[in-house]
């Protein structure tokens, strides 16, 4: 019982946790980004500033000047005019996006941002505008930078900079070597914690439920014994031929009290096993006909006495090979059957009906009973849990669907419950075929 809650509850820690330090990442992230970028913008400017001091003071020795950034491995695109437009120089490109292009494309957003290079009366002097930010043709990002260089002599040239700028991918690769391993880490970390958290917290609970499961099975043996005596002597009182109406009432209800107690015992001493791991499986190829023949003609007698008509569908096909532990299908059914029977009205029907696929083979119990609310669907297979909470009803415990549900589970199927079409309920165990 407690481990599902347990998975449930680390699958929900874990999930908690991790969102949190990832949205954490995430931030962390971003913020680096923005701090690269603008870093890279930065050294962008310094650069393109010390290249033009560099050419102001080496008159034309722009080859040399240019091509020692690259060994900086930080390349930059220059293009090189005269103040009448003609091309001085230009360096190689081995940018995604064509140079030319480029070029247009930085002096389309300088008109765009209306900048100009300042001049005093009409004079070129040494100047540099801000950083254009503009797009390649290939999904790619690149800075600009459009720059006056005035030489000793007067002479002016005019400087085109293109920088490729780095892309989102670049940056968080860099990072990735650093957050990747932090958060499996991390995950290791929090699964660890959770797990040793959790299993604490709920430490004191499977305490107490092993102690609950230990006192009914040996609540459940300790009552066989008395109990069969009180049988024994009840059925012995009943036997006496004492002629006093009130002496056999009473006798009838003292057997009827003891049968119902008997079935309790039963019920818990099932449960019990089932805790304890200790059912065991007898395992045969089952024919499927004959089973539902048999469970017909176990109830057949009981739905003609109540008034309610049972009916059973056979395949006209052959079943599949089916192989499970008859005697418990067997069990899962009848309590089925008991609790179709229960909540039956007279002159309602009961059907018993089967559904065949590649994989599995469903068993179907349909009554056209007051049905199942809608409240108590949830609860319907959980131990001790009855729908009627008056507890008006002395013959039910609580244990028959719960009994079902621990079968079928050990056979590897699940049971469930629907409500059947035109009112009532429908409980159905499904079995793998294989």
């Amino acid at each position: 019982m407690l481990k599902p809650l347990s998975k449930k509850l680390n699958t929900l820690f874990i999930t908690v946790i991790m969102l949190i330090i990832t949205s954490i990442m995430i931030i962390l992230c971003n913020n680096y980004v923005h701090m690269e970028q603008s870093s890279e913008v930065l050294l962008f400017q310094r650069m393109v500033t010390q290249m033009m001091y560099q050419l102001e003071d080496n008159n034309q020795n722009f080859e040399s000047i240019v091509d020692s950034y690259d060994e900086y491995k930080y390349p930059i695109f220059c293009y090189i005019q005269d103040t009448s437009g003609r091309m001085i120089y230009r360096t190689d490109s081995d940018f995604p996006t064509d140079a030319d292009a480029l070029l247009e494309r930085l002096r389309t957003q300088a008109g765009k941002e209306d900048t100009f290079i300042i001049t005093n009366d009409n004079k070129p002097a040494t100047d540099q505008s801000g950083v254009f930010l503009f797009n390649g043709t290939k999904n790619d990002d690149y800075l600009g930078i459009l720059a006056t260089v005035v030489m000793p002599n007067d002479t002016a040239y005019h400087l085109s900079l293109i920088h490729k700028q780095q892309s989102l991918f670049d940056i968080l690769t860099k990072q990735a070597f650093l957050y990747v391993p932090l958060w499996f880490f991390s995950l290791i970390a929090v699964t660890v914690i959770s797990h040793l958290l959790i299993k604490k917290a709920l430490k004191p609970t499977e305490v107490m439920l092993k102690s609950q499961k230990d006192f009914i099975a040996s609540a459940s043996h300790e009552l066989k014994s008395p109990l069969a005596v009180i049988l024994a002597n009840a059925e012995k009182l009943e036997q006496l031929q004492i002629d006093n109406v009130e002496f056999k009432k009473l006798v009838k209800i003292l057997d009827k009290e003891c049968m119902r107690m008997s079935k309790l015992v039963k019920d818990m001493l099932l449960l019990a096993s089932s805790d304890a791991k200790s059912w065991a499986l007898c395992k045969n190829t089952i024919d499927i006909d004959t089973l539902l023949i048999s469970l017909y003609e176990a109830y057949e007698p009981i739905c003609i006495n109540k008034k309610i008509c049972l009916c059973f569908e056979i395949s006209e096909t052959s079943y599949p090979n089916f192989c499970a532990d008859e005697e418990r299908l067997f069990q899962i059914l009848t309590i089925y059957m008991e609790n179709a029977i229960h909540h039956s009205i007279n002159n309602k029907q009961i059907e018993i009906k089967t559904e065949v696929t590649a994989k599995h083979i469903t068993f179907f119990v349909i009554d056209h009973g007051k049905g199942i609310h809608e409240d108590d669907k949830p609860y319907i297979f959980n131990r001790f849990y009855c729908a009627d909470k008056s507890r008006t009803d002395k013959s039910n415990f609580g244990l028959g669907l719960s009994i079902a549900d621990e079968l079928a589970k050990m056979m590897n199927g699940k049971v469930g419950c629907k409500d059947t079409d035109g009112g009532g309920a429908t409980f159905f165990v499904t079995l793998p075929l294989k």
